[in-house]
């Protein structure tokens, strides 16, 4: 899919979701998702900041990077494909330390800096990324995605 195809779908979504809410969810399903509730939820996401890279859980349950956004703050630090994502400012990923790392990734934001440490071909090692903005686009395309799975499906009966 193209990027414009993938942009124009996205939008598609956040334009009808507010109807088929109405019809799936009934009326306060659909009260509950306003333009003022889709910018809040922007809003959430944006404080966040930028990496630009996307990751898989793989067999062994760790999250590996799946892929890299052009230009991105994930791309200038050196992240690559296949890289196993270990540990976040210094707060390791994994089941028995969930606490560490919401703490760390509280703490971030755009124009922060952040370090994480990859496992590569082996070894160790830890690339530092100062995250950007979110970019609009990417902020709606989280924005329709959260609202498809959170949108009820109908099955039609004849």
């Amino acid at each position: 899919m193209t990027n414009l195809k993938k942009w124009t779908a996205v939008a598609v979504t956040l334009l009808l979701a507010p109807a088929s809410l109405a019809l799936a969810g009934g009326k306060e399903c659909a009260e509950k998702h306003t333009q003022a509730s889709y910018d809040e939820m922007a809003k959430k996401y944006a404080k966040h900041g930028y990496l630009g890279i996307e990751t898989e859980k793989n067999a062994a349950g760790v999250y590996a990077i799946s892929k890299i956004a052009p230009g991105s703050p994930g791309e200038k630090a050196g992240f690559q494909k296949g890289d196993v994502l270990v540990a976040l400012n210094g707060a390791r990923f994994g089941d028995d330390n969930k606490e560490a790392v919401k703490k760390a990734k509280s703490a971030l934001g755009p124009g922060k800096a952040a370090t994480y440490t990859v496992q590569r071909a082996g070894s160790e090692k830890q690339l530092t990324a100062t995250l950007s903005e979110v970019p609009r686009e990417v902020l709606a395309q989280w924005v329709g995605e959260h609202v498809v799975s959170h949108t009820p499906v109908q099955v039609a009966t004849n």
